[in-house]
């Protein structure tokens, strides 16, 4: 009887340290293994890995921004990233947000800051002769998966651009793809966006001469039309990939982490401070979260904060 009792002990103690574990587990909703998303992920959890004990962060791979929405809607991610304009506009019901069917859920989103902005790539192999976005037309260009935040927003510039997708052939693969593709000739080139400097881009334009093209300041103007001014000027710094000898005159977009309105208090406030008191050494690491503050990010969208992130920020006087 003592030896069963004992076996019940442990197996309750066993259990229960497993159960308190796991309800411990937070998974932060990325994109595509490879991705920059994935990367910006990577850092942010080992950086609250590091600053506190109570949680244990992971990343999980998705199909996307806008997959990241639904994930976080349905309590299959904690935390997300996504982009301002994304987030802006699911929250607000703007465009197909609104004929959704989740489109009250999208009330329950809650934002926690912004970490930074990343540029629009648009990036061509040199031997096809592409000088710019008009020069795809006839070839296979990528333009993202269509679950992406970005292959939607890629057809808003061709749209502003006044280019057809019947006028060349659409790729529909990942960032962590299109590079290996790029390279092995399936494309001649693609839209992506992804941080400055990223390995995977590094590498191609190693391999193979790449060229960077310029995106037209009225298709920005045109685009911004419908992203109520979120898209920002941003601009490639000459001799960030190999053969990159002149700037690159793009838009940036404004990256940020979410949750929903039922997210845990104090989990959202370790992962916030653990996100800010580092953010010189994920600076180090990472172009993607250069030139940012906490003050910066904690800069409102007409999105309301969560009460975890709003904790952190009023505490260091950032808002």
């Amino acid at each position: 009887m003592k030896n069963i009792k004992a076996i019940l002990t442990a197996a309750t103690f066993l259990f229960g340290a497993s159960h308190a574990l796991a309800a411990d587990q937070v998974s932060i909703g990325a994109s595509g293994s490879g991705s920059g998303p994935y990367l910006n992920a990577g850092l942010m959890a080992e950086a609250a890995n590091k600053a506190q004990e109570d949680y244990k962060f992971s990343v999980q791979t998705t199909g996307g921004y806008k997959d990241n929405l639904g994930l976080v809607l349905t309590d299959k991610v904690d935390v997300a990233l996504n982009t301002l304009i994304g987030i802006y506009d699911a929250y607000n019901q703007n465009g197909s947000y609104g004929t959704s069917p989740m489109k009250d859920d999208f009330k329950r989103l809650r934002y926690l800051f912004t970490f930074g902005a990343v540029p629009q790539n648009i990036f061509v192999r040199a031997d096809s002769g592409i000088d710019s976005l008009q020069g795809i037309k006839g070839h296979s260009f990528n333009i993202n998966k269509p679950s992406s935040f970005t292959h939607g927003m890629n057809l808003k510039m061709l749209e502003a651009a006044n280019i057809s997708t019947e006028a060349f052939k659409v790729g529909t693969v990942s960032t962590g793809q299109v590079f290996e593709q790029v390279q092995n000739k399936v494309f001649v080139g693609g839209a992506h966006v992804y941080q400055l400097g990223l390995g995977n881009a590094q590498k191609l334009s190693s391999a193979v001469e790449i060229k960077y093209l310029d995106v037209p300041q009225d298709v920005i103007d045109r685009m911004n039309e419908g992203y109520n001014g979120l898209l920002v000027p941003y601009v490639i710094p000459a001799n960030t990939y190999t053969g990159q000898n002149n700037s690159v005159n793009t838009f940036g977009l404004a990256q940020v982490m979410f949750t929903d309105d039922g997210a845990d208090e104090d989990l959202i406030y370790e992962f916030t401070k653990s996100f800010w008191s580092n953010i010189e050494n994920l600076q180090s690491k990472n172009t993607s979260f250069a030139g940012m503050n906490a003050k910066l990010g904690a800069k409102n969208y007409e999105i309301p904060m969560h009460p975890g992130a709003m904790r952190y920020f009023k505490e260091i006087g950032a808002m």
